[in-house]
């Protein structure tokens, strides 16, 4: 029978991981990522750790060209986060406090990337003009009275003329 996970183990590892890469990585490349969760193996061997970092593409260029500081891509992020793992092995040993260090191991939140995809899809529906944005799908006849869709019942009702 398998143990019962420790949500409280996983917790403290990525609140510990999150504070070390704020306070003691000096990093560049790891200045806008953002730890959202660990999975840590029952056994404490293994810490599967999820971050998310600030797409490039979302933060608006430097106008002047005075440098400004360079927004790591998800590669540079990935090279980054596994050439700090050791040291912040040790680091989330001393503060987490268990009697074996589980390894850390790096993954992208998959998350993030659902939430980009939705956003896209989204995106896609506007630029088709499906329904106009803020109209909930009423629309209005030329003289300024809505017109309801199909399911309003344009013909007669309840079996009278007109």
């Amino acid at each position: 029978m398998a143990r019962k996970r420790n949500h409280r183990v996983d917790e403290q590892v990525r609140a510990a991981v999150g504070d070390l890469l704020q306070t003691d990585i000096a990093d560049p490349r790891l200045t806008f990522v953002t730890i959202t969760e660990a999975d840590v193996t029952p056994d404490h061997d293994i810490a599967t750790v999820y971050y998310s970092t600030l797409d490039p593409g979302v933060v608006s260029r430097d106008p002047r060209r005075t440098g400004g500081d360079h927004i790591a891509d998800a590669g540079e992020v990935a090279e980054a986060l596994a050439a700090v793992a050791g040291r912040l092995r040790g680091r989330v040993a001393r503060r987490v406090g268990l009697r074996t260090t589980p390894e850390l191991r790096f993954v992208p939140d998959p998350v993030t990337e659902q939430a980009a995809r939705v956003e896209e899809l989204l995106r896609g529906l506007e630029r088709r003009d499906e329904v106009p944005p803020g109209t909930g799908g009423i629309e209005e006849d030329q003289g300024g009275a809505a017109e309801p869709g199909p399911a309003g019942g344009g013909g007669p009702a309840g079996g009278r003329d007109r």
